[in-house]
């Protein structure tokens, strides 16, 4: 197996914790991210976050195995009384008890279904419409990463299943997209964690990635035109900007 994908190497990343769900009050164990021992790498354009030795974005969602509640780890906690009226009514009445994870680390498949139930959780609560645009952002790098990972290892995935996760990677690509640029209007910063400068070079990849590249040059101008950016923001923002504008010019040759 690839160095890059070692489970027992990412075993020395996370251990075991119980927790008890704020819907159901139910124990249930899971699987946590020592983050002390993390080593950032480069992240990619879309800022993608990567470490050595393990894909963080796995273990991001909280999901309990008894009620069906789900959450980005940060927020599992942080449920409203009126939000769990909306779980229970919503998604737990239908959901189907299941067992937690039994061995020390999630794979990619189990991590994808974390992410796509804390969608549909954010969905019954009526969070944020940002919070539920960077769900489908994180969805995408986790599927690209399991698509990474079927490059390096054979016999993953088959093509039938490659070609089905490469068309939810766009169609989840798509809705952050969507989501994060009209959260832009509507919400103040910081937005996902995120200020800005940082959103708006975000934005610009996104808008870069979909083939509107106006729009992607305008928004790294806005980040290079404002005082006071980090300028590894700003530096990032004017290779950008070059890089859409020959693409741009690409396009229009073809």
């Amino acid at each position: 197996m690839a160095e890059k994908y070692d489970l027992e190497e990412e075993k020395k990343f996370l251990f075991k914790k119980k927790i008890t769900c704020p819907n159901c009050d139910k124990p249930f164990d899971d699987i946590r991210v020592l983050n002390s021992k993390l080593r950032r790498l480069e992240s990619d354009d879309d800022l993608r976050p990567r470490f050595q030795g393990i894909d963080t974005l796995k273990y991001g969602v909280t999901a309990c195995p008894k009620c069906g509640y789900a959450a980005a780890t940060k927020n599992f906690d942080s449920l409203t009384k009126l939000q769990r009226q909306h779980i229970i009514q919503q998604v737990s009445a239908m959901f189907v008890e299941r067992d937690a994870p039994e061995g020390d680390t999630l794979d990619y498949p189990a991590a994808i279904e974390r992410y796509k139930l804390a969608l549909v959780c954010a969905m019954a609560m009526e969070v944020k419409l940002s919070e539920q645009a960077y769900l489908c952002l994180q969805l995408t790098w986790l599927i690209r990463g399991y698509l990474e990972m079927a490059e390096e290892i054979p016999d993953t995935l088959t093509q039938k299943e490659k070609e089905q996760l490469q068309a939810d990677a766009e169609r989840f690509y798509r809705k952050a997209f969507d989501g994060l640029s009209t959260a832009a209007t509507q919400e103040d910063f910081p937005i996902c964690g995120m200020d800005s400068s940082t959103y708006d070079y975000l934005l610009a990849v996104l808008c870069y990635k979909h083939g509107e590249f106006d729009q992607a040059v305008r928004y790294c101008g806005n980040i290079v035109q404002t005082r006071g950016v980090n300028s590894k923001i700003k530096d990032k923002a004017l290779m950008l900007k070059d890089e859409v504008i020959a693409a741009k010019k690409e396009a229009g040759a073809e």
